[in-house]
């Protein structure tokens, strides 16, 4: 599975040079992992509800080419490794125009529970864990 987000630069989003500044692609990034959980079919609202969250542990993210303002963008994500207490999600940002992406990234997460301790999405949540092994084929 995969989900693509459309993003809008704005120009708040850009340093003096006229470039997306380097701090904004990690919002873009959530807001492409709140889409991707979306479409999964366990949204950040539901995972909130239950107190259940993918806490992010490592961001990695390689810039190719400078995106700027008025560009609009679309960003591929996809799932990356998984086991039933952690989640890799990779990103690649394109400009709608197509062309080779102009970054990429990754992200390491893990599950936490209602006590924001390590969380055993497979025991607990036995139909989500099935949907994100499904989400990785």
């Amino acid at each position: 599975m995969q989900t693509k987000t459309h993003i809008e630069v704005r120009y708040p989003d850009c340093d003096r040079m006229g470039i997306v500044h380097h701090a904004v692609y990690p919002i873009w990034y959530e807001i492409a992992r709140m889409d991707f959980f979306k479409e999964l079919g366990f949204s950040f609202s539901e995972m909130s509800s239950i107190g259940v969250n993918p806490a992010m542990v490592d961001l990695h993210l390689q810039y190719k080419k400078p995106a700027t303002y008025p560009q609009t963008l679309y960003i591929i994500t996809k799932m990356g490794s998984f086991a039933p207490k952690k989640l890799e999600l990779l990103y690649e940002t394109y400009d709608l125009g197509g062309g080779e992406p102009i970054n990429t990234a990754r992200t390491f997460h893990i599950w936490t529970g209602p006590d924001n301790k390590s969380y055993n999405l497979e025991e607990n949540l036995p139909h989500i864990y099935e949907k994100i092994k499904k989400a990785a084929e």
